[in-house]
């Protein structure tokens, strides 16, 4: 069996066929000093290529061939300045939305998503991984630009396909309507039950269903290329698990671990999967579980708290806590149509600014190719001047000559109906001139062709007769057949 070091040299010299080479400088006739500065400077400027956000492996060694980090936190949007300012400003704010009805869409998008792979029989790491998906396009676009409606069902087709759980378009818009039907009954103060929702069909393929389909395309493309690509998600559903049997729950208190679960699953409606990583949330909902059961129990608190050993602050796990219980604190569920109609006021507005804006570029780019008074006050005399006398009797020449030639066409024209074919020709040759004797000339030529070709037919007509005439006369004779050669 080969020894740890064997081993490692081979993985080292594995590393070595998958890392591009470093191209050293080609040496000059010079002396070594010079060599020895430029290869400096030739290290210097590859590190200066390398990717500091990329992790080294465990031998130190940091790929250059790739510049793009796909790595799931780079989401967290509380890492850096920028990402701070757009998660307490989203964008949606600066066009004239407010803060509450944008929550509000939030939690309806992500509650459609959920109910949307409940219809569809998808796994709960499906539903998860839309509903972050949503909540990430969504701190990049606007509510008021795009329509949230595409992108939930964009976000649901979108995520069963990277959960291997793929479902058709047509699955995800029947769902949809469904859906929107049932909230529509919700919303009408009627029970959603089994004979309410008898009557609701699936809807035909129509042109609506066309159009709708292709803007649930059209956002699944732009979700994709607004995130970069970066579509994996990080679960804490596994982290929940490991965590309960880390601190010996799992077997004796299932009901802490469901508990913790469900509260996962709900701080999906929130921005929380923005804001924290995966093993806080764990940390989090274990944390509020334990104290929320019907029979709480305490988790070890010292020397330090139990979370603290999973790299997580009591001021993160205090602050997901107080968000999920404002969750449940919520009266009532959004209102769809409100939220649509006050969206399409938005929408509306931004729309007639935008035309407003236009037409004024337009009117400034017409004064800007609008010509001067001074110009126009020549363009006027010029137009005004009289002319010589010269040029007008010149005129008139011309005007009276070509009455003449157009009476003496009419004429014509009326000689030739009463004539044959041949007068009618001969006249519309005299008409175009030079035309007449070419088309003459023409005529003629296929003349002489059709001689030629009456003459090349009968004298193959005379050449069969001759060899048929052959054939009956060797037929008829006595004399013994010719022999071939």
């Amino acid at each position: 069996m080969a020894s740890i070091q064997e081993m490692r040299k081979l993985a080292e010299a594995k590393l070595q066929t998958m890392i591009r080479p470093i191209v050293r400088p080609k040496e000059q006739n010079g002396n070594g000093e010079t060599k020895k500065e430029e290869e400096e400077k030739f290290e210097s400027t590859y590190k200066q290529m390398e990717n500091p956000e990329i992790t080294p492996s465990s031998f130190g060694k940091r790929p250059i061939y790739s510049k793009v980090d796909i790595n799931c936190d780079k989401w967290l949007m509380t890492l850096d300045e920028e990402s701070r300012l757009k998660i307490d400003n989203p964008p949606s704010l600066v066009d004239g939305l407010s803060k509450e009805l944008e929550a509000e869409i939030r939690y309806l998008g992500c509650e459609l998503i959920q109910q949307g792979a409940i219809l569809l029989k998808l796994p709960q790491t499906a539903a998860a991984t839309g509903q972050i998906l949503f909540q990430r396009y969504f701190y990049q676009k606007s509510f008021v630009r795009y329509h949230f409606e595409h992108a939930v069902q964009a976000c649901l087709l979108l995520a069963s396909k990277i959960e291997e759980e793929p479902r058709r378009p047509r699955e995800v818009y029947n769902v949809f309507h469904r859906l929107e039907r049932l909230h529509r009954l919700q919303q009408s103060g009627q029970e959603i039950n089994k004979e309410t929702t008898r009557g609701l069909k699936p809807p035909v393929i129509d042109t609506n269903y066309i159009n709708t389909k292709q803007h649930m395309i059209n956002s699944e493309r732009r979700i994709l290329a607004t995130l970069g690509f970066v579509v994996h998600v990080k679960h804490p559903h596994r982290l929940i698990v490991a965590y309960g049997h880390t601190l010996g729950i799992t077997q004796s208190r299932p009901d802490i671990l469901q508990r913790s679960w469900n509260y996962m699953n709900d701080g999906l409606r929130t921005d929380i999967f923005m804001r924290y990583s995966p093993e806080t949330i764990a940390c989090a909902c274990i944390f509020l579980a334990a104290r929320t059961v019907e029979d709480p129990i305490a988790l070890p608190s010292t020397p330090f708290h139990w979370f603290e050993a999973f790299d997580t602050s009591d001021r993160d796990v205090e602050a997901i806590a107080l968000q999920l219980v404002g969750l449940y604190a919520r009266k009532r569920f959004p209102n769809w149509p409100r939220i649509k109609a006050e969206l399409d006021s938005l929408r509306n507005a931004k729309n007639a600014e935008k035309a407003a804006v236009k037409a004024k570029e337009i009117a400034e780019k017409l004064e800007k190719m609008a010509p001067d008074d001074d110009k126009i006050e020549v363009l006027n005399e010029n137009i005004n001047k009289k002319e010589s006398p010269d040029r007008k009797s010149g005129e008139r020449d011309r005007r009276v000559g070509g009455d003449r030639d157009k009476k003496e066409k009419d004429r014509r024209r009326k000689r030739s109906n009463e004539r044959d074919g041949k007068a009618d020709r001969r006249d519309r040759d005299r008409d175009r001139g030079e035309r007449g004797d070419r088309g003459d000339r023409r005529k003629d030529d296929k003349r002489d062709r059709r001689k030629r070709t009456r003459s090349r037919s009968r004298d193959r007509k005379e050449k069969n007769r001759n060899r048929d005439v052959g054939r009956k006369y060797r037929k008829e004779s006595s004399s013994p057949p010719r022999i071939r050669r």
